[in-house]
């Protein structure tokens, strides 16, 4: 009998980099650790006496992906805005550009990366197990683009360059946490048992996607709090 294909998608959004008038916030660790029943936890403040390591939120986009999984190029789409000054840009950006889901406010810059799998299982010996997968990473930024630059003083033209270009690293290091997470998913999966019938194994496939998503929402998160939504990478408009 060949073996059974099931298809999986799940996306993670995140809010990303905000307005230059934020104030900074405070870097925060992420921790990880594993609970008495062998569950894996990320959070800020693990319990009392837990073995707790400190987790690396992304800063500078580059992890490599692993086997197993491929990462599309990423989607750029960009909200225009227009402006002589920073006080105009700024005031244009605030008028046009994304809301956060998570927030409901405006966000300079966003990014949505997803996390695709599939597999294909087999029978032996009585159990099912996985016979072979492959995790796609993709992702979408939205980014501002400056209509009327040309017309602009360098100096204006200089710092928003430096402002793009902070901006674009930032969103990058969203999509890198991406790709972290299909390397993780595509190391737990590979250590993964068989299971008494096929049907359990894709709900124990699909179960550790969604926790693997879910971890990564929260460092996702941690990044922006590290970061000051990019604001202290550069991403911000003076």
């Amino acid at each position: 009998m060949l073996p059974v294909k099931f298809t999986k998608t799940l996306t993670t959004i995140s809010a990303l980099a905000a307005c230059a008038a934020m104030v900074p916030g405070m870097a925060a660790d992420v921790q990880k650790w594993t609970d008495a029943n062998g569950r894996v936890h990320y959070g800020d403040s693990p319990p009392p006496g837990s073995a707790a390591k400190e987790v690396r939120t992304a800063s500078v986009a580059g992890t490599p992906p692993g086997r197993d999984v491929q990462v599309e190029e990423t989607v750029i789409h960009a909200y225009e805005v227009s402006g002589a000054s920073v006080r105009e840009l700024s005031d244009a950006m605030q008028r046009t550009a994304p809301v956060s889901q998570a927030t409901g406010q405006r966000v300079w810059g966003q990014c949505s990366w997803m996390l695709k799998w599939n597999f294909a299982h087999a029978s032996e010996g009585g159990r099912c197990r996985i016979d072979k997968f492959s995790l796609t990473v993709s992702a979408i930024i939205v980014i501002p683009k400056w209509t009327d630059r040309n017309a602009a003083p360098e100096s204006l033209q200089s710092r928003w360059d430096g402002f793009s270009r902070a901006l674009r690293a930032h969103e990058d290091g969203h999509k890198e946490n991406g790709v972290r997470a299909a390397n993780d998913f595509a190391n737990r999966l590979r250590a993964l048992p068989p299971e008494k019938d096929c049907a359990a194994l894709v709900q124990k496939i699909n179960t550790l996607g969604e926790r693997v998503t879910s971890e990564y929402r929260f460092i996702d998160q941690a990044f922006d709090r590290a970061t000051d939504h990019g604001v202290n990478q550069g991403a911000t408009l003076r």
